[in-house]
């Protein structure tokens, strides 16, 4: 119980944590313990970490001068409630997930947050040939501090919250040759202004067919053709070139492809075209993809190899950076290409040591004032943990982490190690 609810220096903001647990313990095992194929089951748990490097800030910055504190290092409590949904009604299944997700920082205590994050998806027949799904989800985060290093903005709480509804529907022409098309609406918000990516939403359309074969394998074309705007913002700001909305346009072909019982690929390849309505100089278009390898070495060893190449919006002006530490740069959008692999070893049916290692190059383009050179920065991260579920209700976990990141710009590069403990309650 005490693992559940840890807290620093006695402090009271934790207080609702202890009597939310406790009621939760004495509830769950009447009401809500979950067998196999039960509808309804709970999570509750608590994550513990410590961070040396929480704003992501540069060995040239005194955290002092921007934090107001002589650290940049944090311990932080992370602790999650979540309710799960799984039924099956005729032809039709549910699934719904509802989460609170309750993060506290010792020393950046402005930082705190509960956030409130959801997903329901309805898996719909009409007919065994005519089907698709209708989802939505809402998630609450902190935006992320190392794409926010170096602006006015990047060592306050700014919350970034999404919201997407999707539906889509499969016609089975016959067994091997499918039609696909759906909708998608997606709206992005910061609690905060952000320069490098604003508050949007965009509506799109996407249509397309899909050749299947009887052992899984899939070979999928669509097109997805998407309407954007810049929330808030009724006119363009022509002093920075920023605009009131944008059209986006994407070619995908998608391969599904269980190669032997024992490895699979799953591979993309597209083309995104973003137009903006008043500045081309925001415009930008290229190549974006991923390819993964599945592969299960043995019966106890696993491994995910994968590439994965992003095109997104990261609009800047001159006046946007924090102080003459950081070197500046101008751009309209970033290029990142990251390569991964994750293996997993299952010690024994109750422990499993998990290792990821990512390399991510990341090139900022599009640049609307003239400046000496451009921005480019290469991360390498890594994560080692161990996982012990000694029973089926309690998951416990140990994680050591480590990011680096090294920039051709001053200002821009950080160190950063962190290690956790995490205990988890399934009901």
């Amino acid at each position: 119980m005490s693992l559940l609810t840890l807290s620093y220096r006695n402090n009271r903001r934790y207080d609702h944590w202890f009597a939310v647990a406790y009621l939760f313990l004495l509830l769950v095992p009447q009401y809500v313990r979950a067998a196999p194929g039960d509808t309804l089951s709970a999570t509750i748990g608590t994550t513990v970490m410590y961070d040396t490097n929480v704003f992501r800030l540069s060995p040239l910055i005194n955290p002092a001068l921007v934090v107001g504190v002589p650290t940049r290092a944090d311990q932080i409590i992370t602790s999650t409630f979540a309710l799960n949904l799984n039924k099956v009604y005729l032809m039709q299944r549910f699934e719904a997930n509802g989460s609170l997700v309750d993060n506290r920082y010792n020393n950046f205590d402005f930082l705190n947050f509960l956030g409130k994050n959801y997903t329901a998806t309805w898996h719909w027949y009409a007919t065994p040939y005519l089907h698709g799904r209708l989802s939505g989800f809402h998630t609450e985060a902190l935006n992320n501090f190392a794409s926010m290093t170096g602006f006015a903005n990047s060592t306050t709480q700014n919350l970034r919250t999404a919201d997407n509804y999707h539906f889509e529907g499969i016609f089975e022409i016959d067994r091997a040759w499918h039609l696909v098309g759906g909708i998608d609406h997606t709206i992005s918000k910061n609690s905060r202004i952000t320069v490098q990516d604003f508050n949007s939403q965009v509506s799109s359309v996407e249509g397309g067919i899909r050749y299947t074969r009887p052992s899984g394998a899939s070979l999928t074309y669509k097109v997805r053709s998407g309407r954007g705007e810049f929330i808030n913002r009724p006119q363009p700001i022509v002093a920075s070139l920023f605009d009131t909305r944008f059209d986006e346009m994407e070619h995908e072909l998608r391969l599904l492809w269980p190669v032997t019982g024992k490895a699979s690929i799953d591979a993309r390849a597209g083309y995104l075209s973003r137009e903006h309505k008043h500045f081309s100089q925001r415009d930008f278009a290229g190549f974006v993809g991923n390819f993964n390898l599945n592969w299960a070495v043995t019966s106890k060893v696993h491994v995910t190899a994968s590439w994965a190449r992003q095109l997104s919006n990261f609009q800047t002006v001159g006046s946007a950076f924090l102080n003459p530490n950081f070197q500046r740069f101008s751009s309209s959008f970033v290029s990142n290409n990251r390569f991964s692999i994750a293996p997993i070893w299952q010690i024994t049916e109750k422990i499993a040591l998990r290792m990821r290692y990512d390399y991510v190059l990341s090139d900022w383009h599009g640049a609307i004032i003239q400046l000496p050179t451009s921005r480019s920065d290469s991360i390498h991260s890594g994560l080692v943990a161990l996982d012990w579920q000694p029973y089926k209700i309690l998951f416990l976990s140990a994680a050591f982490h480590r990011d680096r990141r090294a920039s051709n710009l001053r200002g821009f590069d950080f160190d950063s190690t962190a290690g956790s403990f995490s205990v988890k309650l399934n009901f």
